[in-house]
């Protein structure tokens, strides 16, 4: 299940800034080349999740991020037979 703890820290780890313009969308993500880093230093999960405890109250562990989307492991599209758009799969954050 993906939380809302689960983002903040994928993001700490991308070192992305949420609210910033962006030249492509989140699922594009190049890895340390993108250019929606704000640094390509690569930052451990110790770092990270100190920096997400900042952010957040009462998180105590270190949350598990599952297999996001990136330019490697892209959404699966689906057609909607009754459209001339394509729909790409996307996940609800609880």
């Amino acid at each position: 299940m993906l939380t809302g703890e689960a983002v903040v820290f994928d993001w700490m780890k991308r070192r992305i800034q949420p609210l910033q313009a962006r030249g492509s969308l989140g699922f594009q993500y190049q890895g340390t080349a993108d250019p929606s880093r704000y640094s390509k230093e690569e930052i451990s999960d110790d770092v990270a999740f100190s920096q997400m405890q900042r952010l957040l109250r009462n998180v105590k562990k270190v949350p598990i991020v599952p297999n996001t989307f990136s330019a490697v492991n892209l959404p699966k599209q689906v057609l909607d037979k009754n459209s001339q758009y394509v729909e790409i799969e996307y996940f609800t954050i609880v």
